[in-house]
């Protein structure tokens, strides 16, 4: 294993074997957790000369702890040896901050991951969140890192205020992130959830937007939101879950094509994208023995104005309670052009093993 993944791994070890050998106090409260994934991903008639299998290998060790519920640290790593034409290895980290309760107020300073976002697949308010792609492998695989801030919440009754004031500068190079300042009023106002959001990119315009969420009976979810950045960008989706356990989920997403919102494989001339997602899931197959342990879900993403899509199958099993294997499939279609069939396979089939701790 390379020393980049050792060490946070073995000094995460060593504070859980400290927390072991002297009983903590009533009032502290320690978590540690670990998992070691290896994926490996097989590309399809490949369109470039590249090789044709890509391996990951990912050890994610996290620890947390809370003293008299006021005083929380936390940290999420993830070590990660990535093989494809050359052997690359590089720390992640998701999550470092420690925070402070007082009263009504809370106090978070460092990297942290937030969900101002409803949607599922997508998001246009979620100015803070990781990106939200059901075709990125690094949204796949949970190596989204959260961004570097000072975020202060108040909560009285229904109310909610969070102001946060994000850094860019320790963010990875090329994610075209700037120092951000905003700010989230939530309330739930007639069963709708409701966040009102306004903020301002440091050397960028001003931004404003809101989402809501909204359950129907036992089964049914509504969401959607809506936000101004330069131009106006929705989404609106639902949800519903059967009561055998069968979830689907279907999402209208339309971006403007500005810097901000545009994808990778879409032109600056483009017009406004609009883009559509539909999954259907189920967990524990069946109620027998044997069934139990298997999840499966298919997806479809698509962009409407090129009519290119690509299509997503998963099944994973579970054996125990620490050991998981699962199979992940896509099947990109499209123009050589267009937003999804740009991609430089035809399919990409990934399977992986997972243990945790």
């Amino acid at each position: 294993m390379h020393i980049v993944i050792a060490i946070p791994l073995l000094l995460a070890s060593a504070a859980l074997a400290s927390a072991q050998d002297a009983p903590a106090p009533q009032d502290l409260e320690t978590r540690f957790t670990v998992a070691v994934l290896d994926d490996a991903t097989s590309y399809g008639a490949l369109r470039e000369p590249l090789p044709t299998v890509l391996n990951r290998v990912l050890v994610e060790p996290a620890f947390s702890t809370r003293y008299q519920q006021r005083l929380t640290f936390s940290t999420s790593l993830v070590g990660e040896t990535q093989t494809y034409s050359d052997t690359a290895t590089r720390l992640h980290v998701k999550e470092l901050y420690t925070g402070l309760s007082a009263g009504d107020f809370d106090l978070t300073v460092g990297r942290k991951m937030l969900r101002w976002g409803s949607g599922y697949a997508f998001t246009a308010a979620g100015v803070l969140d990781p990106p939200r792609n059901p075709t990125d492998p690094g949204d796949r695989l949970s190596v989204n890192e959260g961004r570097d801030m000072v975020k202060l919440d108040w909560v009285h009754g229904p109310h909610a205020i969070t102001a946060a004031w994000s850094s860019a500068e320790l963010a990875t190079a090329g994610t075209q992130l700037r120092d951000t300042t905003a700010i989230r009023y939530n309330v739930l106002v007639h069963g709708f959830d409701t966040s009102l959001i306004a903020g301002d990119d440091r050397g960028g315009d001003a931004f404003g937007g809101i989402t809501f969420t909204r359950v129907l009976g036992q089964a049914w979810e509504l969401h959607g939101e809506g936000v101004w950045r330069q131009q106006a960008a929705a989404l609106f989706g639902a949800k519903c879950t059967l009561r055998s356990g069968l979830t689907f989920v279907g999402e209208f997403y339309t971006p403007p094509n500005t810097t901000y919102f545009r994808g990778t494989a879409i032109a600056p001339t483009a017009s406004r994208q609009h883009y559509g997602y539909f999954s259907a899931s189920k967990s524990r197959l069946r109620e027998l023995p044997g069934w139990k342990q298997w999840d499966a879900s298919g997806a479809i993403v698509t962009n409407f104005n090129d009519h290119s899509f690509t299509g997503i199958a998963d099944v994973s099993r579970w054996f125990g309670s620490h050991v998981s294997a699962y199979t992940h499939l896509e099947f990109p279609h499209g123009a050589s052009t267009s937003d999804y069939g740009s991609a430089p396979y035809t399919t990409a089939a990934s399977v992986g093993v997972r243990f945790q701790l």
